[in-house]
C-alpha cells in the first residue's frame, strides 16, 4: 500500500477491496467469484475473506522503482487498468 493511501484511507478496507478483486480475477474461472459475492463480503464486515488463488495476470518485480519511458507509455497503462477495473464478466 502506498505511503499517501495509508495516510487518508483506511488501511483494513482498502485489504479487504484488494482481496475481493483478487477473488474475482482468479486464473480458474471455476475459482472466480461473482460480483454478487464481492459485493456480499465488501458489505459485511462480519465475513471472512476466503484467500484468493493465483491471478490470471501477473506483473512480478518493483513498479513504484520503474522510470516510465514517456508520460504517454503511462497513460496508456493507467487507461488500461482503468479499463479493467471497470468490465465486468
Amino acid at each position: 500500500m502506498d505511503q499517501t493511501l495509508s495516510e487518508t484511507c483506511n488501511t483494513n478496507e482498502f485489504w479487504r477491496c484488494v482481496n475481493a478483486r483478487l477473488l474475482c480475477v482468479q486464473e480458474d474461472p471455476s475459482d472466480r467469484h461473482t460480483m454478487a459475492i464481492a459485493v456480499h463480503l465488501l458489505s459485511s464486515d462480519s465475513t471472512t475473506m476466503p484467500v484468493p488463488k493465483e491471478p490470471a495476470f501477473v506483473v512480478k518485480g518493483d513498479l513504484s522503482n520503474t522510470a516510465s519511458s514517456s508520460s504517454k507509455a503511462e497513460a496508456s497503462w493507467k487507461n488500461e487498468l482503468l479499463a479493467s477495473i471497470g468490465e465486468g464478466r
